[in-house]
């Protein structure tokens, strides 16, 4: 039986779920671009001071000790950004992905609603069948629960575990290069 009210429900529903979906990737690009404009502001302040150093330079000496102390700050920093962007990039992930467990979570709350509805309408004899549907939807919802989280701690210990070996790394070359 079709419910007017039960579609309007819907539709609201799904509406403010593509809003929140909106709000999401604006949120996620909003800080990109103020990390791009933070740079873009640092980097030319920095260019600035960098001409004004390199005007006082007298002689290849020092020159060489120029180059030497900026070096490594110009490391530092770009393993800086990087890691600001991982986070910026981090956490409009992790709100897209709540909004999809939620999303699964919902549907699957959804599903089972209905089956209990079912089970109450249904003719005699058939309430084991539901019954039976309604615990293998419980238990795949279960399952699906366990692997996406265990899924997103591998996934970020991962992530970490590169993060942190090539921070490692390129501090290390950079040791190197300035010895």
């Amino acid at each position: 039986m079709f419910n007017v009210a039960k579609f309007a429900e819907i539709n609201q529903a799904n509406l403010e779920k593509s809003l929140r979906l909106s709000q999401i990737a604006l949120g996620g690009v909003e800080r990109l671009v103020n990390l791009q404009l933070g740079i873009a502001r640092d980097l030319l302040a920095e260019n600035v001071e960098t001409a004004k150093t390199l005007s006082e330079v007298k002689d290849v000496q020092g020159l060489v000790n120029l180059q030497r102390q900026l070096a490594q700050p110009s490391i530092e920093k770009t393993i800086s950004v990087a890691r600001t962007v991982f986070d910026a990039a981090s956490a409009t992930q992790h709100e897209l992905s709540a909004l999809v467990e939620e999303q699964v979570l919902s549907f699957n709350k959804d599903l089972v609603g209905t089956l209990d509805t079912a089970i109450q309408n249904a003719p005699a004899g058939t309430g084991a069948a539901v019954s039976a549907l309604r615990s293998a939807v419980e238990t795949a919802s279960n399952a699906y629960d366990a692997v996406a989280k265990t899924t997103q701690k591998l996934a970020s210990d991962f992530v970490e575990a590169t993060t942190s070996g090539a921070e490692q790394t390129v501090k290390a070359a950079a040791r190197k290069a300035t010895a």
